[in-house]
């Protein structure tokens, strides 16, 4: 009896110390992809914003202003490997309501790198755009490296940097900065008067737009906590700027990044369940019965030789 339950000991002990590997390395990597059926709003908020309406052909200048986007899931569209996303942006004064920009964008990106995956019919206002990078968050297991991150607005992946460790709220991220130079997006035309040029009539300026982007990334889920964008656009003639369309920094909210540290913490309570508790648990447990079950065994070995 007592060598029955030795050995079953020792079964089960092995078959623990098997199944904590499979769980770390095989039944995680399984489980560490982005959901199909996401939904999610989150706010950017700027103060002393600076931007210029087409309603009163003016300069507003120290307006409040709200970007809330709006990202949602096509489960339809999804299959195991490719999750994809649809994003709509509205970008407004708070005060007066007056709708500054809205973009509305489509694409794939892969479940596990979070990269974009040619596919879905990706598009930017209605228009097929191939996305590349990075582009609504970073890989699981995020590195302490530099990747691409793709801009909606020159419709270009660009490198974004890694800058260090930071601490939100209790959460650990890495920090990682894009810094993108005056690029021309497109041209406008502009009353001269409007642009402090001398003449009557309209002058066609270039359209300039450059941003200095900080993304707060929590490295395990790839899922950024905080976001904060130094952005300008302004119209140019002849190389110089002559009128201001946007000027001002966004920076997510306080609900949004409290949000975003809540539901990143409930991934991670289930991801490090599974890395690392259960692993730690069934490797214990095994060694435990292994040892449990060879101990008599031995015992009995060296009886059975006495007699």
């Amino acid at each position: 009896m007592r060598r029955t339950v030795a050995l079953v000991c020792i079964a089960v002990g092995v078959f623990s110390i098997a199944l904590a590997p499979m769980l770390r390395y095989w039944v995680a990597d399984a489980v560490m992809k982005t959901p199909m059926d996401y939904y999610d709003k989150k706010v950017n908020r700027g103060e002393n914003v600076t931007y210029f309406s087409i309603e009163d052909v003016e300069l507003v200048e120290g307006a409040t202003v709200e970007a809330i986007t709006t990202l949602r899931g096509d489960v339809a569209a999804s299959d195991e490997e490719t999750v994809v996303w649809k994003q709509f942006t509205w970008v407004a004064d708070v005060d007066t309501g007056y709708g500054i920009q809205s973009t509305v964008r489509k694409t794939g990106h892969d479940r596990v790198s979070g990269e974009a995956v040619d596919c879905c019919d990706a598009s930017i206002e209605g228009e097929t755009v191939r996305h590349e990078g990075q582009v609504f968050k970073w890989p699981f297991l995020t590195e302490k490296e530099n990747y691409e991150f793709f801009d909606t607005t020159i419709q270009e992946a660009r490198p974004i940097r890694f800058d260090g460790e930071e601490t939100i709220d209790g959460m650990e991220t890495y920090r990682f900065v894009q810094e993108i130079e005056p690029t021309k997006i497109g041209e406008r035309d502009l009353p001269r008067d409007v642009a402090g040029l001398n003449g009557e009539g309209d002058v066609t300026a270039d359209e300039m737009y450059s941003v200095t982007r900080t993304y707060w990334i929590e490295p395990t889920t790839g899922i950024p906590i905080d976001l904060s964008e130094e952005q300008h656009r302004a119209g140019h003639v002849d190389g110089e700027e002559v009128l201001t369309f946007f000027e001002g920094d966004m920076d997510w909210t306080d609900e949004t990044v409290e949000s975003n540290i809540e539901s990143t913490e409930d991934s991670l309570a289930s991801l490090n369940l599974i890395r690392t508790v259960v692993p730690v648990v069934l490797l214990i447990l095994g060694v435990g019965l292994v040892g449990v079950g060879v101990v008599p065994l031995a015992v009995a070995g060296r009886g059975t030789r006495a007699h």
